[in-house]
C-alpha cells in the first residue's frame, strides 16, 4: 500500500482547497483556487476534476497512484446516490457531484458534509489524533458539529448527526434560523456575541465596542483581552450557555475529547478556562474526569485531511485499499 496515495478536497462557497496526502494523513501538495459558484454546479465540478488531475500528476511519473478522492461539501450529502441535496452557499440542489467527478477523473469519489470531514480530520491528524470516542464544536458565524465514535464518524440515522448548535439550551431564548428558540448558535457563536453587544450599546452601555462601526466577533475577544467590562462579560456567557451544551455532550456520548474550532476558538484561556468549568460543571463527573476539551490544531487544513480519510474507509467499514 506504499505505492498509493488519496486526495481530499474541501468544498466551499468561496474556494476550493483540495490536497494530495500519503496514507498516514501526511500532506504532500496543497492547491487553493476560487470556487466560482455562479458558473454552475458543472463548472465548479470541472474545477474540482482539474485540481485533482494536478494533484495526481503529483505521482504519476513515480509510478505510484491515487486511491480514491474524498470531498466535503457545505451543505446536505446524499452518500448513496453522490448527490449534494442542497448547499445554500452554492446554491446547489440535487446535484449529482460524484457522478460528474467520476466521468472527469475516473477515480472513486466519496461525498461527506464538511463539517463532518473537519472533525474526522482533527480525530485523524489534529488535536483528536488517538481519540476513539472525539465530538468537534466550531464556533463561527453559527455552530458546527462532527462526532466520532468508534474511530469513525457518526451521522445518523439519516445522515443529520451533529447538528449541535441546533440543541435547545433556553427555550426562552432568541429566535434561531432554524425557527426554535434558545437553539445554542443563537446564544454562544460569533453572531450571538455581536447580538449581545450591540443590545448593550442601545442600553447605553459604556464600553471601547462603542468606537467600532463594523462590530465583529474578534472586536469584541480583543476588547475582552483588554480588560474591558462589557467584552468579558459577553465572552463568559457565550462560555457558560457553550458549557451547558457540551455538559450535555460529555454526558450522552461519554467522549474523551472534545475539540472547539472555529474564529471564536482564537480566544484562547480566556473562553476555555470558563468553558471547561462550565462543562464539567453540566455533566456527570464520571465522564467529565475523562474528556480533554482542546482548540483545533489543523485551522483551514481540517476540512481536505478529513475528506482524505473517507477513501480509506467505506460505509461496509472495510479500507478500500
Amino acid at each position: 500500500m506504499n505505492d498509493k496515495f488519496v486526495i481530499g478536497i474541501d468544498l466551499g462557497g468561496t474556494n476550493i482547497k483540495g490536497a494530495l496526502l500519503d496514507l498516514d494523513g501526511g500532506i504532500i501538495e496543497k492547491r487553493e483556487i476560487p470556487t466560482l459558484a455562479n458558473a454552475g454546479p458543472e463548472a465548479v465540478a470541472g474545477r474540482i476534476a482539474g485540481m485533482i488531475t494536478e494533484l495526481e500528476a503529483a505521482v504519476r511519473d513515480t509510478g505510484k497512484s491515487v486511491a480514491g478522492v474524498g470531498i466535503g461539501v457545505p451543505g446536505q450529502p446524499e452518500r448513496s446516490t453522490g448527490e449534494v441535496i442542497f448547499a445554500p452557499n452554492l446554491y446547489w440542489r440535487n446535484v449529482p457531484l460524484v457522478k460528474y467527478l467520476r466521468r472527469y477523473t475516473g477515480l472513486p469519489v466519496f461525498l461527506e458534509n464538511d463539517a463532518n470531514v473537519a472533525a474526522l480530520g482533527e480525530q485523524w491528524r489534529g488535536a483528536g489524533q488517538g481519540s476513539a470516542n472525539m465530538v468537534m464544536v466550531t464556533i463561527g458565524t453559527g455552530i458546527g458539529g462532527g462526532i466520532v465514535l468508534d474511530g469513525r464518524l457518526y451521522t445518523g440515522s439519516n445522515g443529520a448527526a451533529g447538528e449541535l448548535g441546533h440543541a435547545v439550551i433556553e427555550p426562552a431564548g432568541p429566535q434561531c434560523s432554524c425557527g426554535r428558540r434558545g437553539c445554542l448558535e443563537t446564544l454562544t457563536s460569533a453572531t450571538a456575541m455581536v447580538r449581545m453587544a450591540r443590545e448593550a450599546l442601545d442600553r447605553g452601555v459604556k464600553t471601547e465596542l462603542s468606537k467600532e462601526e463594523n462590530l465583529e466577533a474578534r472586536d469584541i475577544i480583543m476588547a475582552a483581552q483588554a480588560g474591558d467590562r462589557l467584552a468579558l462579560d459577553i465572552v463568559e456567557k457565550a462560555a457558560y450557555y457553550l458549557g451547558i451544551g457540551l455538559g450535555n455532550i460529555i454526558n450522552i456520548l461519554n467522549p474523551d475529547t472534545i475539540v472547539i474550532g472555529g474564529g471564536v476558538s482564537r480566544a484562547g484561556e480566556l473562553l476555555f478556562e470558563p468553558l471547561c468549568r462550565n462543562a464539567r460543571a453540566n455533566c456527570l463527573d464520571c465522564a467529565g474526569s475523562i474528556v480533554r476539551i482542546v482548540p483545533a490544531q489543523l485551522g483551514n487544513d481540517a476540512g481536505f485531511v478529513g475528506a482524505a480519510k473517507l477513501v480509506l474507509q467505506d460505509n461496509t467499514k472495510k479500507c478500500i485499499i
